[in-house]
This record gives structure tokens, sequence and C-alpha cells, in this order.
């Protein structure tokens, strides 16, 4: 094979160079493992020296090799898993990579395949006696540039001495125009055990010259950095948040009047604070401060005349978690395939959603301000008090008709003792006459999301308008099918809910709450679906699981939870279908903040601490096999708990120095692949 790399071709040099590495291989991402046949190494090394790199460093595996002597079922099965969890840990591991490529061989049969964020896919497969179609296949990835091979252009790898810790750490410079950002500390990332999908990462960062010279900048401040995969020609969050505060800025310029659907029974102190931070416009401080973005890397498009390939594995290959969180979505997937096994708790419309393979293109976002998400908060009075900012900016959204989409505890951020929403990449404008059914509409944590949302079933059902059996079944007024869900304003203040409720059974120490928590926040627990729905719509259902709060707890907590519950659940019943009728929304704002004003009054500062649940103990390191107790282990973990491997590092670390303010640390990811 590295005879064709030594072949002599006009403009042409050889990328990478063939090396058989028969072992399991390791990055320096802790608690990642996967096994490769041979691989295609980097002429020129992508991977700075790390601390503890085996012997093929993942950073420099630009294309993975998997071999069997016979093609067995079992055989073409193992090869199958192997590529695929080759380039999972690839992708997952390295912020550089963009796609992945793999070849696998059975027998005289080869196939190759190429693994991205918007979709996968697999080559047919071909003889390998065929010489000129191997030389054509192992020539195009060998005189394949660094970039085509999947490494991106605007994200250099490089290796920092951190002397508190006496070793190099990997750090990350991202470009985003003419400026350089570099990682200092991952805040969040996504922990899939799927390769398709947004893959978000956010980091702590701080402004330096170049990829050459990575020192910070004068008087740099650390700010926050979000790297994430979009739907090609979607919208960023800059471009939306421009759009909302468009509209937010000619409210402020005309105010709607008293008699407006959107004020109806809102009081005069909070009508008198709408208008003033529309007119000065300080309710931009309730979102966060942008201070650049960039689009970047786009994926790759579909091959003309591809087939679906449900069966590729040995068995359907059907992700679970994300089928039930995202409406079937099928653009989260790991192969190129449509997940078409039905999944009995979401509705049949939503799982007959066609493939689209929609490309995705990376998009770099930086801000200014530096927070904590509401689950990494200590005390109880901070998180209540940042609910009540959020709820504020969800009200401005409403007089503004956009609605949220994604409101979750990572998504409602403390800045200085006060509250911000973020992450706006869902929000869009509620418009009832434009598009028809949303295209996504499942959006959000599933723990956090609005039962109506995840289920896709209203909790409205209207009584039968006759008990005559001669008016049953007749031609002439046949029975009409609801009408579909779509996210409403409601939608984002069940949200609210939810985040209060898991953090006050889940984050307060001392407390016998495991039944409820596995109920209502495991969303892989057979009863979760069920337990949800009671919790929200049967009062002694919600009191009882209530009960198992410490009983030392100011009772406004659970009267408050209980308010909120009955509230949310008169407010379906009373707007029926009417999901277009702005009066029907405005007094919950109102009557929330009362709640949650309640209940901050009661948890004065430093009154009911806040716990982090530990991460799930897994003694082994993940392998390439789903099967391995590792990774059945993380696909049971609760989606409260489950930390990725850049984050476990992160926390095990100590704070080290480098040239910004004495920090040092590394990484996090977000969620799990899942089998089956």
């Amino acid at each position: 094979m590295n005879a064709i790399a030594k072949v002599p071709l006009p403009n042409l040099s050889a990328s990478c160079t063939y090396e058989e590495e028969p072992y399991a291989t390791d990055s320096e991402v802790s608690g990642s493992q996967h096994r490769i046949d041979g691989f295609l190494r980097l002429v020129k090394s992508m991977s700075p020296r790390a601390p503890k790199r085996s012997k093929a460093p993942t950073s420099d595996i630009a294309v993975s090799f998997e071999y069997k002597c016979d093609e067995k079922a079992d055989n073409i099965t193992d090869n199958r898993w192997k590529a695929l969890y080759s380039a999972f840990h690839t992708l997952h591991s390295d912020c550089q990579r963009k796609h992945m490529y793999s070849v696998t061989i059975e027998d005289n049969h080869v196939s190759l395949w190429h693994f991205s964020r918007s979709h996968s896919a697999k080559s047919h497969a071909f003889d390998l006696l065929d010489v000129r179609a191997v030389v054509h296949a192992l020539a195009t990835l060998i005189f394949s540039t660094v970039e085509d091979l999947g490494y991106d252009a605007n994200i250099s790898r490089i290796s920092e001495w951190d002397k508190e810790a006496k070793e190099n750490r990997i750090r990350y410079i991202y470009r985003l125009g003419d400026r350089f950002f570099k990682t200092l500390k991952c805040r969040d990332e996504y922990d899939d055990l799927y390769i398709v999908g947004r893959a978000t990462r956010v980091w702590e960062v701080i402004e330096v010259v170049s990829f050459d010279d990575f020192s910070a900048l004068p008087n740099a401040q650390r700010m926050i950095l979000r790297d994430v995969w979009l739907e090609d020609g979607s919208d960023t969050e800059r471009e939306i948040q421009r759009k909302i505060f468009e509209r937010c800025d000619a409210l402020g310029r005309d105010f709607p009047s008293e008699h407006d659907a959107r004020l109806k029974d809102v009081d005069d102190a909070t009508r008198t604070l709408l208008r003033q931070r529309l007119e000065d416009g300080s309710y931009k401080q309730l979102f966060l401060t942008i201070e650049a973005d960039h689009r970047g890397a786009t994926s790759k498009p579909l091959a003309k005349g591809f087939t679906p390939a449900p069966y590729i594995f040995d068995e359907p290959v059907y992700l679970l978690q994300e089928a039930k969180q995202r409406g079937s979505d099928p653009q989260r997937g790991l192969t190129s395939r449509n997940h078409s096994v039905p999944d009995p708790t979401v509705p049949k419309a939503q799982t007959d959603v066609p493939r689209e393979y929609k490309p995705r293109q990376r998009n770099f976002v930086v801000y200014q301000e530096v927070c904590s998400a509401l689950h990494e908060l200590d005390d109880l009075y901070d998180v209540v008090q940042a609910l009540l900012d959020a709820l504020l900016a969800l009200q401005i959204l409403f007089l503004a008709s956009w609605i949220h989409r994604d409101v979750s505890s990572g998504n409602i951020l403390s800045y200085k003792g006060r509250g911000k929403l973020s992450d706006l990449e869902y929000a869009k404008e509620f418009n009832l006459s434009i598009g028809g059914r949303s295209a996504d509409p499942k959006t959000g944590t599933p723990i956090f999301m609005a039962v109506e949302v995840q289920s896709g079933f209203s909790i409205y059902m209207e009584a039968p308008s006759s008990e005559s059996m001669e008016d049953i079944d007749q031609p002439d007024a046949p029975a009409s099918s609801p009408p579909a869900i779509r996210h409403n304003f409601q939608h984002d203040l069940e949200s609210i809910f939810w985040i209060l409720t898991w953090l006050v059974v889940t984050h307060i120490p001392g407390q016998d709450c495991a039944v409820m928590s596995n109920e209502l926040f495991h969303s892989k627990d057979p009863r979760f679906h069920i337990a949800r729905l009671r919790f929200l719509m049967d009062s002694r259902f919600c009191a009882e699981r209530l009960e198992s709060l410490r009983q030392d707890l100011p009772s406004s907590i659970r009267r408050g939870l209980l308010t909120l519950r009955a509230i949310l659940h008169k407010r379906y019943l009373s707007r029926g279908h009417s999901i277009g009728d702005m009066s029907t929304y405005s007094p919950v704002y109102g009557l929330f903040r009362n709640v949650l004003q309640t209940i901050a009054d009661s948890v004065p500062q430093g009154t009911v601490r806040l716990e982090r649940p530990p991460p799930p103990k897994v003694a082994e390191r993940s392998g390439y096999v789903p099967r391995t107790r590792s990774l059945q282990k993380k696909a049971e973990a609760p989606e409260d708990t489950v930390l990725s491997p850049h984050k476990i590092e992160s926390l095990k670390r100590a704070r080290g120095a480098s040239d910004a303010d004495n920090v040092g640390d590394q990484s996090r990811a977000e969620k799990r692949p899942a089998r089956g």
C-alpha cells in the first residue's frame, strides 16, 4: 500500500502512509478505547506530543482499517461495529475532526465508509483482486488533502505545559475569521453514543494572537465558545438573536396597548417593567452577549443514487433515546439508514418522518459572559432567582411572538447573581399561518420537555357531543382528529416547572427520592412517560410523590411545585385547542412569577444547599463492543448524571497555570451511543 504513496504525481503529494496496528488504540482522552487492524497515518502529525499517548495517537489516524479472513456473518458484523466505534471515538475525542473514513475487508470484499455529522455511508463492496479499483480507492485517500480527510482547518491542536500538573495538556485553538481563541476548560460537551447530530461543545476560552503564537492578547478576558453543527442554511444563534432583538426594539418604540391580548391580566408593575426593559434596551441583559461568530465547514452532500440501508448491521440500529426526544428525527443516527423500528412510546405520525439527510454546517459562537448552568449552582435561592429572570425573558419573547423550544437547566444560566436565557438556535416565531407543523416538533432535553411535545398527544380532550346511539358514527358527522401538537408558549413555561422539580428532587441532599427521580427524570425508565403525564395531570399522584422531599424544607417548596402543576394543568384544559389565542397565555407568566417569588422569599441565601449527583461508577474503559458492561452502564444511566470522558478528565485534574489567569483544565461531552 505504501508503494502507492511513493508514486510521483504532478502537483500531488501523499498526505498519509499505511501502518499496521492490530491492538487497542488510545487517545489522550481518558476512558476511551477502540480497536483497529491498520490505519493511514498522517505524514505531518496533527498531534503534538501528548501524555500517555499510545503507539497510534487517534488524532493522526486519518483512515482506519478492519480485516477478516472470511466473510461469515459474524465477522462482517464485527468489522462494521469496529469501524463504526472507531469513527465514533475519533470524532468524539478530537475537536479537529469534521468527518472520518474507514475501510473494511472480509475475505476479498472491500467496502469504504464515511462518517459525518449529517449522515454516514457505506460503499458497495468491490473485489480486492480488482487491482485497478483498489489502487484508485487507496490513492484517492492517500493523496487527499488533510482537510479532505476530515481535519478542520479552522481548529488547531496544541500541547501546553501545565506547571501544577507537571505535564503537557492538549488544547485547541479556534479561528473565527481573523480572531483566534484558545480553549482553557471544557464547560459542556455532548456525550451521545451516536455520530450524527449537533455535537455541541462549550469551552471556556481566551483570545490569543494566532495559531502559531498562542499567548493571550493584552487585557484579554475569559469568554465562552460554543462549537455546534447546525443544519446547512439554517440561521445561526446570532442571526436569530438579531431577529428577536429587532422585534423587541420595535415593541420598545410602540409598546402594546393595555387592551392587547398579550397583556391580558398583566399587573401594572409587570407591565411597567416590560415597557421599561423594551424601551431602554435593558431586555438584552436577559440574554447572552455575542462577541463573535463564524460559519465553518459543511458536511459532504449525499452521493448520487444512494439508497438507505436500515439493516446494514446485524440488526436494525435504533437509537431509542434520540427517537424519543426528537420525535424520531433521523438526522441523528449512526449510519445512513432510516430508523424504521417502531417505538410504542412515540405516536405513529411522528415515527414515519422520511429521512432527508440534510447537510450540516459547523458554527462557532463566542459569548462575553462566563456563566454557570442551573445544575452547577449550589444554592436553591440562586436557582430561583435565575428562573425568575428566565421567566421575564420568556415573557419578552412572548410579547415578540417567539418561542424558545429548548428550555433546559443548561440553557438557563446564572451570571453575577442574575439569570440569562441562552441557546436560541431552536427559537422560532410563533405563527400558526406559516409552515404548518414544524419539521422538528420535538426539541429539548427529554427530562425537561413539555409532556404534550414529548408524547404528541394533547392534554385537553374534547368530551363527546352526544350520548345517543343514533348520533354515533353518522356519515354526516365524522369524528374529527385532534390537531397536531405544536410547540407553544406554555410548553416553554412547563419546562421551567420540570427544571425546578428536577433540581429539588435530585440536587437537595438527604432525601429518599430515588423512585420519583427514576420515574420522572430517567427517560429510559419504562415508567417515564406515564409517570410524567400523571405527575402533571393528577394532583394526588403529584402530592404523593412530593411527600418524599425532606420534611425540614420550607413548605413553600412543596406547595409551590403543586401550585405550578395546577396552573399548567388548568390552563391546558381551559385553552383547549385554541393555541393561537394569546390572551390565554399572558396570565400564566404572572402566576408563575408569584409562585417563584414566594419560594425565593422562603429560601434566603444559604438556606437550602444543592449538591450535584455523582456520575455513575464505571470500572471498565469503554470499548468498541456495544455490549460491554461499561457502555451498558452508561446507556442506562440517567441523563442528569452521565459525564463524558472530556468532562470527567477536567473534573479529575487540578487547576493549573496558563497564560490566562492561571487557568488550566481540559474537557467534556454529553449524552450516549446506544445499540438496538
